[in-house]
């Protein structure tokens, strides 16, 4: 019965998780519906004119949440949670990555900063920090990336039981290696692009 109770208190922490992140970054903000278009070893994520590639994950984990251009993928034998989302607004490229991440964690206590550092993503400065920290009072490993390009913020993170979290870390590193802004710009707007 505990075994079970405690199962519970994680599959519904791991809810939380998905939940707040996708709102915490989206805010009130009304995208527009979202799709996600398998293709081989990616899947491409739509919503409106904001599309970006996500690695295709196998199949243990499987879709939870889809709203905009945010997808939340779950997996029952990791105990995890592996989410992708962007948010596009005209001050997207003001706040530090730094502050970006921290509003992330909004609502995680007992903080436990295991490294933050400056990686490269899809060409891009991103932010990625891991991190163990509870949730509700039930204990999370977080391994985080925020990346700003264009007008948008891209975040993609793994949530997981730190007891469980390195069976999901391969299935994370390759989400994340996938990952592209895919958006189609104007003729001009690639000029620019490119050029910067």
């Amino acid at each position: 019965m505990r075994i079970a109770l405690a199962w519970t208190a994680i599959a519904a922490a791991v809810a939380a998780v998905v939940a707040s992140l996708a709102i915490l970054v989206t805010g009130c903000a009304h995208a527009p519906r979202g799709h996600i278009e398998a293709r081989g070893d990616h899947d491409r994520v739509c919503a409106g004119d904001v599309c970006y590639r996500i690695g295709a994950l196998d199949e243990r984990w499987r879709l939870v949440h889809q709203e905009g251009a945010s997808v939340g993928f779950y997996s029952d034998a990791v105990g995890g949670v592996i989410e992708a989302n962007a948010t596009c607004r005209d001050d997207a490229d003001a706040a530090p990555l730094s502050a970006l991440t921290r509003q992330l964690l909004i609502g995680y206590t007992e903080r436990d900063l295991g490294s933050q550092e400056l990686v490269q993503l899809d060409g891009r400065e991103a932010l990625r920090t891991r991190l163990t920290a509870k949730l509700d009072g039930v204990p999370m490993a977080l391994d985080v990336f925020v990346m700003k390009r264009n007008g948008c913020i891209f975040d993609l993170s793994y949530a997981a039981p730190p007891d469980l979290a390195a069976r999901g870390e391969a299935d994370f590193g390759r989400f994340v290696a996938g990952f592209a802004d895919d958006r189609r710009f104007p003729p001009a707007r690639r000029a620019e692009e490119a050029a910067r």
